[in-house]
């Protein structure tokens, strides 16, 4: 907390005798400090997706559709828009390989999914001038198939576009100079998908939670 008090003195003199550029601008190289307003955070991460709440509804062979955990590179980029108040967003694909699982006649590989996946948050930022800063987000992912490779024996079938809510909680460590570390956890309300395949249709209901760490640089 001293750090923040210190920070945020030292920010009000600085308004007041010159303006907040030109304090940044005198700045000698390497003074460690946390993030405020103006700054780019870059971040890089491994993530794991975890379907949680799933349930299915397969007409005529019955069964469930599942997505299984998967282990994943995961980056994002923020912009500080003031000292607390920063937007987050990310984008790049994602593929998937869902499965039916005891089914009437067995487990059935449906195929694999690539999806143009974006998500974006706002974030508040609780202590940005200490070296531990928690923060909590709130936004939306989209995701839209691109590309729908259908298992042996599985005949076309089409996905659509989903838009889920998320909720977000994370915290950045400063390391020292331009590097941080980071903690987040994104949980995502993904509304529910129908689809069907060869005349059988399918109704697939989960969420998803997504646990990572990583570093991140400032500019």
């Amino acid at each position: 907390m001293s750090k923040l008090a210190s920070s945020l003195g030292s920010l009000l003199a600085v308004v007041l005798a010159d303006g907040a550029g030109l304090a940044r601008a005198a700045e000698p190289v390497g003074v460690d400090r946390g993030l405020r307003a103006g700054d780019w955070l870059v971040r890089g991460r491994i993530m794991g997706t975890i379907p949680t709440e799933q349930s299915t509804h397969i007409a005529v062979i019955g069964g469930q559709s599942k997505t299984p955990t998967a282990l994943l590179p995961d980056g994002d980029v923020s912009y500080f828009l003031t000292d607390h108040i920063a937007i987050e967003g990310q984008a790049g694909p994602i593929r998937t390989r869902p499965k039916i699982r005891n089914s009437l006649v067995g487990d059935v590989a449906i195929g694999s999914v690539w999806n143009a996946a974006a998500m974006a948050t706002l974030q508040y930022h609780l202590l940005p001038g200490a070296r531990l800063n928690p923060y909590l987000g709130v936004g939306l992912a989209v995701t839209t198939p691109i590309a729908i490779d259908p298992a042996r024996g599985i005949p076309d079938f089409t996905l659509g576009s989903l838009a889920s809510p998320v909720l977000q909680a994370g915290f950045d460590y400063h390391l020292g100079g331009n590097w941080f570390g980071n903690v987040a956890v994104k949980y995502l309300f993904v509304p529910r998908q129908s689809y069907t395949i060869g005349g059988v249709r399918v109704a697939a209901d989960l969420d998803m939670l997504m646990v990572g760490a990583g570093l991140g640089y400032r500019f």
